[in-house]
C-alpha cells in the first residue's frame, strides 16, 4: 500500500520536502500531509533524511517534517477505526481489490498503476482487519492478556517495550497499531495495555530512521537524534500521564456523545499524545537544534568552521575586511591542497572528498559574513572590495569541485598510456603543479603578472598535448574511450590553473596590507571582550 501510494505521489514528495517548509507550521503540515498520503512515516523520515544529506533540506526545516510526521502516522488509526470497525469490510475490500489489480496490470508503469497497487493495498489491509477482527473476537470469550485490574506500572512498561518489539521486528508503527486495535476490538486485551503498546511502537518507529542514517553525513544524524529525542520525550510524557489522558478522552467521548467504543478511545489517544508531543517540543526546539549543531561534529566541519569571521567585528567594517581576508588565504591553501592531490598520482586522494566539505563551509561562511557586513556603514572603498572577495570565493570553490573530476577522471584510467603521450602528460601535470604551489595566496612567491606568463606557456603545452591525443585517436594507436578520459582530465587542470590564476590577481586587486596572524588574533580577542 504504502510502496503504491508513494509511486503514484511520484515528485510531489520531493517538491513539498524542498519548497514547502520555510516555516514551523509549513514544516510541520508537510509533515502531516505527506505521512497521510503515503501511509508511512518512515518513508517520509527516510526521505528527509535524504533530503538533508544531499544538502537541499536544512537542520532547522528537517525536524519540523520529522515532528509532522509523528502526527500523520496516526491517520491509519482512523482508517481502521472508522472504516474497519463500521462497515461490512468484505462489501468493499475484494471489490477494491480487484479494481487495483486491473488498473495495476493495465497500466502497470504509470501512475494508474502505482494508484492500483494502492488501492490493492487498502484492500487486503481491510480485509486483513476483518479476518483478525473475527480471529480476536473468538478467542476475546476465552482469554485475555491482561485483566482489567491487572494494570500496574510494572505490566505498562511491560506492554510498552511488547510495542517496541514488535515494530523493530516488523519495522512498522502502523502493523503494530493495527494488530493492537483489532486485539482491543476483540477482548483480547484491555484499553491501558493496548495504550502502553501503541506509546512503545511509536518509540519502536525510530529504529527505521537510525538504520537509515549509518553512512549519512553530520547534519543527516542530527536529524535522526532529534526523531529519536521526539519519539523519547513524547513516550516519557505519554507513560507517565496515561491514566489522566486516557480519562480526559474518556471524558470528552462521553461530554461529546462520541460513544463509548475502546477502538476509538485508543486513536483519540494515539492522535493526542503525538500532539502533546509537537506542543512540548515547540519552546524548546531552538535550543535543541543549537545542541544537535554541537553533535556528530565531523572533522571537516571543524576545519570548515571560519577562524576569523566573528560577528563582532562587523562593527568595524575596516577590521572585518582584514578578517575576510585571512579567511581567504585559509579557503586558498585548502583548495589548492585539493588541487595538488588530484593531479599528484603518489598523494592520497582519500582527503580530497574531506578537503571539499571544509572548502564548502568555508566558501558560505565568507559570503554570510559579506552579506552581514554590506549591511554596515561603509565607505565606497570598501564596499566595492567585497564583490572582488566573493568572486575570489568562488573562484576556489570551482577549482575544488574542478578537482574532484580530476580524481574521478584519473581513476578510470585503467592502464597507462603510451610513454610518448605519458611522457606529455606528466610535464603537463608538473608545470600545472608549479603554478598552484606558486599562486596560493600569501605565499609571495611570485607575482599573478608572472604567473600569467607561465599560465600562457602552459596554454602551448595543452593545446600541443590536446593535438597529439586526438591524433593518435584518430590514428588508432589509443582508444577513443583513454582519448576522451585523458582530455577530460587535462582541460579540468588547465581550468584550475586558470581559476587559481584570477583568484590570485583579484586578491592583489583588493590592497589588503597583510597584518600577522598574532596581530590579527590579537585584536579579535579585544573586540570579543568589548
Amino acid at each position: 500500500m504504502s510502496d503504491g501510494l508513494k509511486m503514484a505521489a511520484g515528485s510531489a514528495l520531493h517538491h513539498f520536502l524542498h519548497a514547502w517548509t520555510d516555516t514551523r507550521l509549513r514544516g510541520l503540515s508537510v509533515g502531516i500531509f505527506l505521512t497521510s498520503l503515503v501511509q508511512s512515516s518512515s518513508a517520509v523520515t527516510v526521505a528527509t533524511i535524504g533530503f538533508t544529506n544531499a544538502g537541499l533540506l536544512s537542520l532547522k526545516r528537517a525536524i519540523w517534517i520529522i515532528f509532522g510526521s509523528n502526527i500523520g502516522t496516526t491517520t491509519t488509526g482512523w482508517l481502521v477505526t472508522l472504516i474497519g470497525f463500521n462497515f461490512k469490510i468484505s462489501a468493499f475490500a475484494l471489490p477494491m481489490i480487484g479494481i487495483g489489480m486491473v488498473l495495476k496490470l493495465v497500466n502497470n508503469d504509470s501512475r494508474w498503476g502505482a494508484l492500483g497497487q494502492a488501492i490493492v493495498g487498502f484492500g487486503i489491509l481491510f480485509l486483513g482487519i476483518d479476518v483478525l477482527k473475527d480471529t480476536f473476537s473468538e478467542l476475546g470469550s476465552s482469554m485475555s492478556l491482561v485483566n482489567e485490574g491487572d494494570t500496574g506500572w510494572q505490566n505498562i512498561v511491560m506492554f510498552a517495550g511488547l510495542g517496541f518489539l514488535i515494530t523493530v521486528l516488523v519495522q512498522s508503527s502502523s502493523v503494530t497499531l493495527a494488530l493492537t486495535l483489532t486485539a482491543l476490538a476483540g477482548g483480547v486485551m484491555a484499553l491501558i495495555p493496548a495504550a502502553a503498546i501503541v506509546i512503545g511502537s511509536n518509540l519502536g518507529s525510530t529504529t527505521t530512521a537510525v538504520l537509515s542514517s549509518f553512512g549519512t553525513n553530520s547534519i543527516a544524524k542530527r536529524v535522526v537524534a532529534s526523531h529519536v529525542i521526539f519519539n523519547i520525550l513524547t513516550a516519557t510524557v505519554s507513560l507517565a500521564l496515561l491514566y489522566p489522558l486516557i480519562n480526559f478522552i474518556l471524558f470528552s467521548q462521553d461530554f461529546f456523545n462520541l460513544g463509548d467504543s475502546a477502538t476509538l478511545t485508543l486513536a483519540l489517544f494515539h492522535t493526542l499524545f503525538n500532539v502533546l508531543g509537537v506542543l512540548l517540543m515547540w519552546p524548546i526546539a531552538n535550543i535543541l537544534i543549537k545542541w544537535l549543531k554541537r553533535c556528530f561534529k565531523t572533522k571537516g566541519e571543524e576545519e570548515g568552521k571560519a577562524k576569523y569571521l566573528d560577528k563582532n567585528t562587523l562593527a568595524l567594517p575596516s577590521l572585518a575586511l582584514h578578517a575576510l581576508s585571512r579567511e581567504i588565504e585559509r579557503l586558498s591553501a585548502y583548495s589548492l591542497a585539493m588541487a595538488r592531490d588530484s593531479i599528484n598520482f603518489e598523494t592520497n586522494t582519500k582527503e580530497i572528498g574531506h578537503k571539499n566539505t571544509v572548502i564548502k563551509q568555508l566558501t558560505r561562511a565568507i559570503g554570510d559574513y559579506t552579506t552581514n557586513l554590506y549591511t554596515q556603514n561603509l565607505t565606497e572603498d570598501i564596499s566595492e572590495k567585497l564583490p572582488i572577495i566573493l568572486r575570489v570565493s568562488h573562484y576556489y570553490g570551482a577549482i575544488s569541485e574542478l578537482s574532484v573530476l580530476v580524481s574521478t577522471a584519473k581513476k578510470q584510467v585503467s592502464t597507462a598510456l603510451n610513454p610518448v603521450i605519458q611522457q606529455q602528460v606528466n610535464a603537463f601535470y608538473k608545470n600545472s603543479l608549479y603554478i598552484i604551489n606558486q599562486a596560493k595566496i600569501g605565499s609571495n612567491s611570485h607575482s599573478s603578472a608572472s604567473l600569467n606568463k607561465k599560465l600562457s606557456s602552459i596554454e602551448s603545452e595543452y593545446q600541443s598535448l590536446k593535438s597529439l591525443l586526438l591524433r593518435r585517436g584518430a590514428e588508432g594507436s589509443l582508444s577513443i574511450a583513454k582519448m576522451n578520459k585523458t582530455m577530460i582530465s587535462i582541460s579540468h587542470i588547465r581550468r584550475i590553473n586558470q581559476q587559481a590564476i584570477k583568484a590570485l590577481t583579484h586578491f592583489e586587486s583588493l590592497n589588503i596590507a597583510p597584518k600577522s596572524s598574532e596581530n590579527m588574533d590579537d585584536k579579535m580577542d579585544i573586540i570579543t571582550t568589548v
